[in-house]
């Protein structure tokens, strides 16, 4: 059972309260009813499990820490590259 209930909007967020739910093509009850109802499906979402992508970045031996590895791992990349471009060259000839 639904319950009425009051809130109170400044000016701003009334407009765009008003706007966003003429875009939906619903009132703005519904509009900000929608907008709980989402809020509160992230809340008690589960976090994420990453472990399938873990080790991507890496050797699956620790994190790869970006920072203090950028110039090995831009090496690596390039070289990658190079190698692949002249693999491909290598093909035409």
């Amino acid at each position: 059972m639904t319950r009425p209930t009051n809130i109170v909007l400044d000016p701003g967020l009334r407009a765009a309260a008003k706007r966003r739910a003429s875009e939906r093509g619903i009132s703005v009850s519904a509009y900000i009813r929608d907008l709980i109802r989402e809020d509160d499906a992230r809340s008690r979402a589960p976090a994420a499990d990453i472990s399938s992508i873990s080790g991507i970045l890496g050797d699956g031996g620790g994190p790869t820490d970006m920072a203090r590895d950028k110039h090995r791992l831009i090496g690596e990349a390039v070289t990658a590259l190079h190698d692949e471009r002249v693999k491909a060259r290598e093909a035409l000839d």
